[in-house]
């Protein structure tokens, strides 16, 4: 009997179960579609994995298509990796990557160290799709390799200041974000929940 009880545990052990959550907003320009955003969150063994596609197809001054994909992971509450890859009009435009190193990271731009970064990242911008920022100073920006400040101004609403010096404004809705407007500099574009 004890030797059934301890392969259950093992086989069970292996053979987890992993669980996914999808959110799909949709991207707004002048109020009109101009995209969707994808946002996974899978919860596997104590590691959690946050991915973001968002596809971009307007026109600003030029006609261009911009894709991003952010994929993030942490083990338990700190961060451990992650990685970055912009593409416009269907070509790379820009990589970055930040992995764990002893008790920090290393953040790297295009391929080359750009930053070391001391300490426990403990809260990121990917997590801000599912998880409401209460009591969190500032996020880790995976793009840039550096924390933006967040402030409450309001029930439920967050301020998140970037390294450009754009503001993007993310809405909330029992701990879920439901809608969010980012500053891109020549646009102002707003990402609303899909029903």
């Amino acid at each position: 009997m004890t030797y059934l009880f301890v392969l259950y545990f093992l086989l069970a052990k292996r053979f987890s179960t992993s669980e996914t959550e999808t959110k799909r907003y949709t991207v707004l320009y002048k109020d009109k579609t101009v995209g969707e955003l994808t946002a996974s969150r899978t919860i596997d063994d104590g590691v959690t994995t946050y991915r973001n596609t968002t596809t971009i197809t307007a026109k600003v001054v030029t006609e261009m298509q911009v894709k991003f994909n952010i994929q993030s992971s942490y083990k338990g509450k700190h961060f451990e990796w992650s990685k970055v890859d912009i593409t416009r009009n269907g070509k790379p435009y820009a990589t970055a990557s930040t992995k764990r190193v002893g008790n920090g990271y290393h953040f790297y731009k295009d391929g080359q160290l750009y930053a070391t970064i001391t300490g426990n990242i403990v809260y990121s911008a990917a997590r801000m799709m599912f998880e409401e920022p209460k009591g969190i100073l500032n996020a880790f920006s995976e793009e840039n390799g550096v924390f933006d400040a967040i402030e409450k101004t309001g029930k439920s609403t967050y301020k998140k200041l970037n390294s450009r010096g754009k503001n993007s404004i993310y809405r909330y809705q029992n701990g879920a974000l439901c809608s969010m407007t980012m500053d891109l500099g020549l646009a102002e574009m707003e990402m609303v929940l899909k029903e």
